[in-house]
């Protein structure tokens, strides 16, 4: 049995008040990174329409409050897809942090190359 639902509208927005959330702690990249995730492009079965994402039990390995139920359950697992965007969005900056003192590198070598000549 397959779940048919699609969910659209204009905008969708998560309640995300930090009144409503206790121990708030910034996110360690030690603890949770993107490295162990496995994407994948698939089509669904019931549909055939082609979609990109993540296997549950997969993600459910590495976050394991990310994903509702069992693998191989009677109900299917689902995935908390928006609880990724945290992770996304602390690598994206550890990325900009360190292309940024890449460049500042580059740019000392080519100084020092100049003074060189």
């Amino acid at each position: 049995m397959l779940f048919r639902s699609n969910i659209q509208g204009k905008s969708f927005t998560s309640t995300s008040d930090y009144r409503l959330k206790d121990n708030i702690t910034s996110l360690n990249l030690t603890n949770y990174s993107i490295d162990g995730l496995k994407p994948v492009h698939y089509q669904l079965k019931e549909t055939g329409k082609e979609q990109i994402g993540l296997i549950a039990h997969e993600l459910q390995e590495e976050y394991p409050f990310l994903v509702e139920g069992e693998k191989d359950s009677e109900k299917f697992q689902s995935v908390n897809y928006i609880g990724l965007i945290g992770v996304l969005i602390k690598e994206i900056q550890l990325l900009k942090k360190q292309t940024t003192n890449l460049q500042m590198e580059l740019q000392e070598i080519k100084n020092e190359q100049k003074k060189l000549k």
